[in-house]
């Protein structure tokens, strides 16, 4: 009987009102056709970017020789790139966020990005060829095992794959295309061999009846194939989204790539695996947040504390195997401090059954607390949970798999796990969104860092209102603080940026972050879905304060507690900084700080935007400053940055010339 994987897979203390009543006045002035908040796609990978560089070192390792039979990768112990050992390819990404109700943990994601984690140079409004996921060269002309002999036809040897359109991510367009090729070594011929229009996962859902769809194809032609050097690979054709605003372009156009098996001895209908395993990394520990103050949370660790955790676990066999599940929690020394087990219970098939949904197993209680700090001295600890499924295996199959999720406490609140996997924005002109934090006591907020994902030309480097609210029956209210800013890429392209508060801000119950749009382009604040704070994201766009449709979590990081030695120390001692005259009625200013003594401070950098954001004097911090005598009569933005990037004072400067 024919078995199919597709029968399944089925978010200042007083509000200064001219400013509010200049910002909604263009809400309705300049507002566009549309206005509404808006999720894009990235335009640019910065985990790919990141782990580029180790990628090719380990790649100019690669064996010489040819691979042999059987090839398989699951991918399920990849991070970021495949398996150098198995690929040459370092312009695929290897993820978990991108995948809708995978086979296992891990698939590979086709995209728009290239290997440095941005947009194709030669990427156009019509398909371009994009990615390119090649294996290594692999010995289809012999084998060495029980003795040497060469292949034949009669060996029968297949290759499959799974494969899903758009999942969490973009979908392709219909002229976008997957399209597979095996290499003929003989002749060095790619030929064609399979391909698949684009579409949206559900047009692909009413069409195969499942979330992926497995292909096993037959390699008949020993003439062209059964020769050392044959390779294969997968090319995805991609589109840009043809949209005037820059920084509301998207272009992804995302396939994933699973399960990837080439060997002999096999049949059309071999489409089933011994093999059981974790799907998804388990969910936090905490109700509410990702990561949190260790202070915040040794104050009521009841209340902060999961009932449960909740787990993914598939068997992609066509039998159910009796299995044990347990987890086991380990603090920052190794220690073990808790311990769970779910008893033994049959794992019935995914194809029949769906993902596992024995409570012991799918939702296992948390027996206690996580240790607390009951001095409240610390912002700061690390866990590791370690889980375990055990089924009836052999050493020939995969009934069996483990997999280790960190749960870290940090001096910062934050609902996303640091991996954007879209764009968050709201538009028209004077638009807000902001993020709801909840405390148990009193502290004190130092810093927000931001995540932004870059857009092509940086088009989203624009000024923005950061502003912090109380909170006032679930909504936003009185404005603690504000400040124009604007993202900066040169400083932290590949990490949060941070927004160092002048004053620290004190706080309590519940606050807001967030902020004020002063142009119709979009932010595009990182957006991770795998937690939905969609409650806790709110956006107003006509002075109503509403909850966002999207699911996930806005990359959008509030510091509390003590000064920041990293981030503040510089921003503390520029609190007494005096600039005089303001406004400048020639080209001379002068600086008055404990920061200036000598006249100099070349840790920290000065630097001045006009109003459309273009960067018009930059220099050390000097007591001193001669100005550029082009500079006309107007309102700058004055920024004073640290050594490490990080803004640590901002204010608005006017030139008023004779």
């Amino acid at each position: 009987m024919k078995i199919k994987f597709e029968h399944w897979f089925l978010q200042r203390k007083t509000v200064k009102i001219f400013r509010n009543v200049l910002l909604f006045s263009l809400c309705f002035l300049l507002k566009p056709s549309i206005a509404q908040e808006i999720l894009s796609n990235l335009e640019y990978n910065p985990i790919v970017a990141k782990e580029s560089k180790t990628f090719l070192l380990k790649k100019n390792t690669q064996k010489a020789s040819s691979l042999l039979l059987p090839f398989f990768d699951d991918f399920s112990k990849s991070e970021v790139f495949p398996n150098p050992d198995l690929w040459d390819a370092n312009n695929v990404y290897v993820n978990q966020g991108f995948a809708y109700n995978p086979p296992n943990y891990h698939v590979v994601t086709l995209d728009a990005l290239d290997s440095t984690g941005k947009v194709y140079s030669h990427a156009t409004y019509t398909p371009f060829e994009a990615d390119r996921f090649t294996s290594l060269p692999i010995r289809l002309d012999s084998i060495f095992s029980p003795a040497p002999r060469a292949l034949l036809r009669a060996d029968s040897i297949y290759f499959s794959f799974f494969y899903q359109p758009q999942g969490q991510g973009n979908p392709p367009q219909n002229n976008d295309s997957l399209i597979l090729y095996f290499y003929n070594s003989r002749d060095s011929i790619w030929n064609r061999i399979w391909a698949s229009p684009g579409m949206p996962l559900d047009t692909f859902y009413t069409h195969h009846k499942s979330w992926w769809k497995q292909v096993n194809i037959w390699i008949s032609d020993s003439a062209q194939y059964y020769h050392d050097g044959f390779r294969f690979r997968f090319v995805n054709y991609a589109s840009l989204a043809n949209n005037v605003m820059p920084s509301w372009q998207s272009s992804m156009d995302h396939w994933n790539l699973d399960y990837i098996y080439l060997n002999k001895n096999r049949y059309r209908g071999d489409t089933v695996y011994r093999d059981l395993g974790f799907v998804d990394v388990s969910t936090s520990m905490l109700k509410a947040y990702n990561s949190m103050p260790y202070t915040h949370y040794s104050n009521d660790p009841v209340k902060e504390m999961n009932d449960t955790l909740y787990t993914v676990i598939s068997n992609l066999d066509i039998v159910a195997h009796p299995s044990n599940y347990s987890y086991a929690v380990f603090d920052g020394n190794h220690q073990q401090i808790m311990s769970y087990t779910g008893g033994s219970y049959p794992v019935y098939p995914v194809y029949d059954s769906g993902y596992v949904k024995y409570k012991p197993f799918a939702c296992p209680r948390i027996t206690t607390i996580l240790p607390i700090d009951p001095l409240g001295l610390k912002d700061s600890a690390d866990f590791t949970v370690r889980h375990v499924i055990v089924g009836d295996y052999t050493p020939d199959d995969r009934l069996f798999d483990t997999l280790e999720v960190k749960q870290i406490f940090r001096n910062y609140f934050a609902y996303d796990d640091g991996t954007p996997e879209a764009g968050y924005g709201v538009t028209p002109s004077g638009s807000m969104a902001a993020v709801r934090f909840s405390l148990n006591i009193k502290d004190t907020l130092r810093a927000v860092k931001i995540y932004f994902n870059p857009t092509r030309s940086n088009a989203n480097e624009q000024y923005f209102y950061l502003c912090v609210w109380d909170d006032n029956n679930g909504l936003p209210q009185n404005l603690l603080y504000d400040t124009i800013v604007k993202p900066d890429f040169s400083a932290e392209i590949f990490d949060f940026q941070t927004f160092v508060f002048e004053k620290p801000i004190p706080i309590r119950n519940a606050f807001y972050v967030g902020f004020i749009t002063t142009t119709d382009d979009n932010l595009n604040i990182g957006f991770d879905r795998s937690r939905n704070s969609s409650a806790m994201n709110l956006f107003n766009i006509d002075g109503q304060w509403l909850p966002s449709q999207y699911k996930g979590s806005l990359m959008i990081r509030p510091f509390v507690g003590k000064p920041l030695s990293n981030l503040s120390r510089e921003g503390e001692n520029l609190k007494n900084l005096i600039i005089f005259p303001n406004p400048v009625n020639d080209n001379v200013i002068y600086l008055s700080s404990d920061l200036l003594q000598n006249g100099i401070n070349e840790n920290l950098t000065l630097t001045l935007f006009n109003s459309t954001g273009q960067l018009v004097f930059q220099t050390y911090l000097k007591s001193r400053l001669e100005l550029p005598s082009s500079l006309s009569n107007g309102i700058y933005f004055l920024q004073i940055r640290g050594k490490n990037g990080n803004i640590v004072y901002t204010s608005k400067l006017a030139v008023s010339k004779n």
